[in-house]
This record gives C-alpha cells, structure tokens and sequence, in this order.
C-alpha cells in the first residue's frame, strides 16, 4: 500500500470522526497525518522495516500501528468500524461545495436524510433553513452545490493526481520496452484539477507496452484497448489514456496529446494555411512527413517559439509567440524562500527550528513564519503576548543561523467588520504581515471586497492570503469583485498570495494575468502546515506560470536584501 492511499484512508476517518462529532483535534490530528504521508518523499513500507514510523512529524504511537497494520494487511479494522457506523450517502454529501462535517451531521441528526438525493427533495421542500445553523442562505447554496456537483464530472486536485501519475510512471518505466514516457494532458499543463490522465510513451514495441499497461495491478477496468493505445480505470477511480508512439513521432504526440484542444485546432488552422497536416504522427508537407524532433522544433516549423505547456490554451500564446513574446516563465529554482509558513506555536506540524532545517535543505535562503492571529481560536491562534515571545524566539534563532534568515510574521485575520485582528503597534514591529478571511464567508459581494481592500489599504500589510478563500471541490469562491481588488492591490503595490497549496490554488490563473497587466507583484506561498507541505510550492509555480507570470513579478524571487528593501519601503 503506497503512502498516498494511506493518507487517502486517514482522510476518510478523519471525515467520518468528523460527522459524527467526535473530538476536532482527534479530526485534525487525522488530517495532518494524512496530510503529511501525501507529501512524505520516503517510502512508509522501508520506515516499518526500519521501526523509524514515529520519526514522522504528526505520527505518534497510535497512528505509526494503524499505519502498520494497512501496509501488512490492506485494511484497517478501526476505519472499516467507522464506516459501518455512518452510512455511505453522508460521506458523499461532503462532495457538495460548501457542505462540511458539522453541516452533514446536523441534516442527518435532524432529518435522517442518508443521501444526496434526499438532501435535495429536502432542501426543495424548504425543511433545511428550520434546522439550527442552517437557514435560508445555507439551503440555497446547497442546492446551487448539488447542481455543479451533478453538471462536473469528478476532477482530482494536482497532488492527488500527481500521486498517481508517479505511480503508474515508475510501473510502466522498464527502461526495456520504455525509451520515453511523459504525463501530457491538464496535468502537464499544470490545470488546478485534472480529470484523467494521458500518458505518452515511446517505444519499439507498441504492443508489449499496451499488455504491460492493462495488465497492471491498479487496473480496475480495461476500457479499450488497441495496437497503440489502451484506457483503463484504475482502482483510484481515475481514467488513464495511454499513447504508444515511435521514436520518431514522440515530440508531435507528446504536444498533441498535452494540449488543450483549443490550442491544438489553433495550430492545424495555421498548418493548413501552409497547405500542411498536422497530427500526433508528425507534419505532412505535401507528399513528405516530416517528424520534429523536439517540440520546440515542431513550433519552430510553423513559424513561431517554443510555447510551454502552461500557456496552451489559445489565450494569445500563439500570437505572441509568432512575433517572439512568450515571457520567460517563472521557475521552482527562481524562489529564494517561502512567506507563508505555520509552526507549532499555532496549528503547524514542526517547530522553528524543524522549519529552518527544512527550508535550508531546500536551497532557500529566508523564510516568513506566518501563525495565525488570536481570533482563529480552533487553530490555537496567538495573543500579542505569544506573537511577540515568537518574534523573540526567531531573534534567537537568527543570531545561531549562517546564510539564512527566519522573518517574524503573522498570518492576521481580517475580520467581519474589516479590522484587523492585531491593532497597527502590534503589526509594525513584524518583519511581514500576511492578511486573510477565514470567517465570515456568506458576507455579500461589496462588504467582502471591501474587507480585503480595507486590509490592502493598511500602510502594515504586505501581502493579502488566499484572497479569494475557495477550497478545490469543497468550497466555492466567496463572492468578490477580485478587478476591485486587483486594482487596489496595483495601486498600493500590496502582494497577492498565489496559494500553492493543492487544495487552494488561490489566486485563479485568469486572476493572475489580469493582475499581471495591471502591474501587481504576487508573492507564491505553501501555507505550509508541515515540512514537507514546502514543497507544494511546486503548484503554485505551475499556476503562477499559468498566469504568464515571470520572475520579476514574483515577491519571494528577489534576494533577502532586495526583499527587505521592498519590506522597507512599504513600511
């Protein structure tokens, strides 16, 4: 059992716990375990062997045997118990957008209500807004969320599908009857979700690749299956297409095959202008084929540069890129720290000095411990009086410190009436202040845009967190003129947080080219719970990308002295 199915199964629990009101930390301590197997680089299975289970951060005792008993027997009596006690159609109500736990177990507890369809006909009969916590608004989102849960087909956020892809790559990749193998598709264009995922494969003999591939032990269904291509259900429940090519035509089936299909048709109208043909096989010129060999080739022969994978979608890159525009995309290698990191003094996994190590061996070379402020009580936010004993604590650590440095931060709340959860003589003797929504949500569209431009418009914030608050599959965007507040955040030259997180992705790569022309700097962020969240910073490169975003517009680019200059300046 690999480590991502693990933490998929400590997931669940922590969803069932959830619904059916058992202790929050007992939830979250769930979570985080899951949490921290998603992202962990070492095998769980040689940490058993090695009894080392416990070296991870957030696996105690209790956790380490649950974990041991999935990998030795596939299944986990604790979990199987849970499941029994609450009935399958609750847990998929947590599917709606905006549904949680607490909501969930309320219906059921009221109402009995086991199913989506049930909630529905309820919710139509007006019975939700008389249960406690629910009201009128309540219902009618609900109902809203059970329309796009039934009009989209499920899609699977980057690290889930990530998780899967390395999966079947190191299956697939003999290194016999494999000479190349990429993921194309949505995934390679770095989509916020994917619904299934293309594999393109080089190879000699198409055939024996098909067998070895539908033969595979995560199959669950073979759904076709040809000379070169095969799709199958895996037993993670996702689609996976597989393209088999020779050497010769890899580059054109790899382009072809990534994307998107706008981008694609685009290409063939420009091909055919030229009285060519354009495939997965290559260019025909008249009576000759001609095979790239490389994509930057393939480019290069209609006329126009190397467009990278992010830009696909036929947003203008085509045209850019035949007069030589395409910007240099902001790489992973281009960032020289993280400023939105939480620890133990609120609701993260690891302590400073856990983080400092961790960011270190990164290649980082600053990063912002951002904890959440008093308000956020459920996260064990910090008083004035901790947030300054923290601040002391990274004063400390600093002076131990060679070629690296720790800001001392804060992740403040902005809360419903638009103040600040910290008053200003707090917040200025911080080296960063992040400033985020965590509650207050159902607020309308004006009073929320007016939270965050009130936060933007504070001479001591310098960043606004996940500004548009959604959580991929659970949680819709609040309703915001997010224009509004890209001008206002262009205007006091006030950083927007390009979440990283996969469950975030927050800014929306149409948000970021618009606040890219408008001359707004971002700032790319994990929001890191636990070490090895830091390296999520990787998606939100991929969405920044998406964004047209180059260097110069990324905050946690500059240098350490060239970050404290703009630090200084906004302060």
């Amino acid at each position: 059992m690999t480590n991502w199915e693990i933490a998929q199964v400590f997931e669940e629990i922590a969803d069932l716990l959830e619904i059916m009101g058992e202790n929050p930390y007992k939830v979250r301590a769930y979570r985080k375990a899951a949490r921290v197997l998603e992202n962990l680089y070492l095998d769980v299975q040689d940490l058993i062997e090695e009894n080392r289970l416990e070296e991870i951060p957030g696996i105690g005792e209790a956790l380490a045997a649950k974990i041991e008993e999935l990998v030795k027997s596939g299944r986990l009596r604790y979990h199987e118990e849970l499941k029994k006690k609450v009935p399958p159609g609750l847990r998929e109500m947590l599917q709606i957008p905006g549904v949680g736990a607490k909501t969930v177990q309320i219906i059921y507890k009221h109402l009995n209500i086991s199913s989506i369809d049930e909630l529905e006909e309820a919710a139509r009969k007006r019975q939700l807004q008389e249960l406690p916590g629910i009201g009128k608004k309540t219902e009618e989102a609900i109902l809203h969320g059970i329309s796009s849960l039934r009009q989209s087909a499920k899609r699977w956020n980057l690290n889930f599908a990530n998780a899967i892809a390395k999966e079947i790559v190191s299956y697939m990749n003999d290194g016999e009857k494999v000479n190349k193998i990429e993921i194309a598709g949505s995934y390679r264009r770095g989509k916020e979700t994917v619904g299934d995922l293309d594999i393109v494969v080089s190879s000699s003999d198409p055939s024996a690749v098909v067998e070895k591939f539908v033969a595979a032990p995560w199959v669950k269904e073979v759904v076709a299956k040809g000379e070169t291509k095969a799709t199958v259900i895996t037993r993670w429940e996702i689609r996976v297409d597989l393209l088999v090519a020779e050497s010769q035509s890899f580059p054109s089936a790899l382009l072809h095959f990534t994307g998107s299909a706008a981008h694609n048709i685009h290409l063939r109208r420009l091909a055919r202008e030229r009285g060519w043909k354009i495939s997965e096989h290559g260019i025909l010129q008249g009576e000759s084929a001609f095979y790239p060999a490389s994509e930057e080739e393939f480019y290069q022969a209609l006329g126009m540069s190397y467009i990278p994978p992010e830009l696909r979608e036929d947003w203008g890159e085509i045209e850019a890129a035949q007069i030589g525009k395409i910007p240099e995309l902001v790489k992973d290698e281009d960032l020289r720290g993280d400023l939105h990191v939480h620890t133990t003094w609120s609701d993260g996994a690891n302590t400073l000095e856990e983080v400092v190590e961790a960011a270190r061996a990164r290649g980082y070379q600053y990063l912002a411990i951002t904890d959440h402020s008093k308000s956020l009580g459920v996260s064990n936010g910090l008083t004035e009086e901790r947030l300054l004993q923290q601040k002391e604590e990274i004063e400390r650590l600093n002076t131990q410190i060679e070629d690296f440095t720790l800001l001392a931060g804060t992740e403040v709340d902005i809360l419903t009436n638009k103040e600040l959860d910290f008053d200003d003589r707090i917040l200025a003797e911080l080296d960063l202040v992040i400033a985020s929504i965590h509650s207050g949500f159902k607020q309308d569209r004006d009073t929320l845009t007016e939270r965050i431009i009130a936060a933007i418009d504070n001479e001591h914030v310098d960043i606004i967190g996940h500004p548009t608050g959604r959580l991929l599959g659970r949680r819709e965007p609040y309703p915001l003129d997010v224009s509004r507040v890209l001008e206002a955040a262009a205007q006091t030259k006030t950083a927007l947080e390009i979440n990283a997180s996969p469950d975030r992705l927050d800014l929306k790569d149409v948000y970021i080219r618009e606040g890219k022309e408008l001359g707004v700097i971002f700032a790319i962020n994990t929001d890191a719970h636990n070490v090895h969240a830091l390296d999520d910073i990787h998606y939100g490169v991929k969405m920044a990308r998406r964004g047209w975003l180059e260097k110069k517009d990324v905050l946690n680019a500059l240098s350490l002295e060239e970050l404290k200059k703009w630090l200084k300046k906004r302060s």
